[in-house]
C-alpha cells in the first residue's frame, strides 16, 4: 500500500501505519512499506551495552531515535491538515471529497516491536490479535473508497497511468495530495509531510542489527528452550509464534492464547524484551551519533512543519496551497 493511495483511501491510518509504526504489512517491524525495499545490513561493530533493565510491558517503550520522530498526536494533527489541505484543493475542481473520519486513542509504536504481546493481561485476552487501541487492528479499507474521479484529482493518476488535468484544468504535480504535503513541508523536497527519513532508515536497520546481534540470538535460544518445555517445539523465535498462520482469525482462540500467553511468560523468564531493547538502543544511539547533524535538521524541519499544520487547523492558508 503506498503512501498516496492509503492517503486517498483513509489518510489518518495510512499516517499511523506508515510514518509511526513503520510495518508495512508483515509481522516484523524492520523497514517502513512507503520505503521500498532496503538492502539487508551486516554486522561491522557491535556496541557494547552498560545496562539492561528487566522489561516485561511493552505498551510505554520508547526507543532513543523515537524522539526525532513525530509524536501519535502529531501524526494525527498533521493528517487532520492534511485532509483540510487536500478538500480545499479538490473543491477547485469542482469535485467532491468526503474522505473517511477516524479517530484512535493513543497508541504504542513499539508495543509488539519484539513480536511479543505488549502485557500477559493483553495475552491472555486477545492473544497475538491487536487491542482495539492499535490501528493496526483496524481494517485495509476503512470507510467508502473514493470515486475514479475524486482519485484522479487526489493522485493526479488514473487506470491509464498519470495525467496532467482534470476537465481541461491542469493538476498540481502529484494531485492534490502533493500539493498538500508541498504545503506542509514549505516545499523542501527532500522531506515529506509526517515523517523524518534518516530517523525512520535508523529505527528499520536497528532492528535488522538487532537480529544479528549475538545477545539478542542468546535471548531467543532461551526463548526457544522455554517454549519447547511447554510443548510449543515447533517456533524458533518470537515472531513464529504470533506469525503462525492459524491466528488468522476474527479473534483469539483458545489455542492462540494459549501460545501468546507461553510467549509472554517465556520471553520474561529470560528478559528478551529487556535485553533486545538495551541492544537495539546502542545500535540506534552509535547511528544518532554518527548522524546527530542531520537528524536535527529533520528535527526542526519537523518543527516547522508543526507550526504550518497549527496554521491550517486554524483555518488559515500556506503559501502554495
Amino acid at each position: 500500500m503506498t503512501t498516496t493511495s492509503c492517503r486517498a483511501r483513509a489518510g489518518l491510518i495510512c499516517a499511523l501505519l506508515s510514518a509511526a509504526l513503520l510495518t508495512g504489512c508483515s509481522n516484523e517491524p524492520g523497514g517502513s512499506a512507503s520505503q521500498g525495499a532496503q538492502p539487508r545490513p551486516t554486522v561491522s561493530r557491535i556496541p557494547g551495552v552498560t545496562s539492561i533493565a528487566k522489561l516485561t510491558d511493552t505498551a510505554d517503550l520508547a526507543l532513543p531515535v523515537d524522539s526525532y520522530m513525530p509524536t501519535g498526536h502529531e501524526l494525527l494533527q498533521t493528517t487532520d491538515a492534511m485532509t483540510t489541505l487536500e478538500q480545499r484543493c479538490v473543491r477547485r475542481f469542482g469535485v467532491r471529497y468526503t474522505p473517511t473520519e477516524a479517530r484512535l486513542p493513543n497508541f504504542s509504536k513499539n508495543s509488539r516491536r519484539y513480536g511479543v504481546p505488549e502485557s500477559l493481561q493483553v495475552a491472555r485476552e486477545f492473544g497475538f490479535h491487536m487491542t482495539q487501541n492499535d490501528p493496526r487492528s483496524l481494517p485495509e479499507h476503512l470507510g467508502t473508497p473514493p470515486s475514479a474521479e475524486v482519485r484522479t484529482v487526489l493522485t493526479a493518476t488514473s487506470s491509464h497511468g498519470l495525467v496532467s488535468s482534470y476537465h481541461g484544468m491542469r493538476l498540481p504535480s502529484g494531485g492534490c495530495v502533493g500539493e498538500a504535503d508541498r504545503a506542509i513541508t514549505g516545499g523542501d523536497v527532500d522531506q515529506r509531510a509526517g515523517h523524518s527519513p534518516m530517523a525512520e532508515q535508523i529505527r528499520a536497520h536497528s532492528f535488522e542489527y538487532s537480529t544479528l546481534d549475538p545477545r539478542v540470538i542468546a535471548a531467543q535460544t532461551a526463548w526457544k528452550k522455554c517454549m519447547s518445555a511447554q510443548g510449543y517445539t515447533n517456533y524458533k523465535r518470537t515472531f513464529d509464534a504470533s506469525g503462525d498462520q492459524r491466528w488468522n482469525t476474527a479473534s483469539a482462540t483458545s489455542q492462540e492464547i494459549g501460545v501468546a500467553v507461553a510467549d509472554w511468560q517465556c520471553a520474561k523468564g529470560g528478559n528478551l524484551v529487556g535485553i533486545w531493547f538495551a541492544v537495539e538502543s546502542a545500535y540506534q544511539d552509535d547511528q544518532i551519533d554518527r548522524h546527530a547533524e542531520e537528524l536535527q535538521q529533520a528535527r526542526e524541519g519537523l518543527r516547522q512543519q508543526s507550526r504550518r499544520v497549527a496554521t491550517v487547523l486554524a483555518g488559515g492558508k500556506l503559501s502554495g496551497s
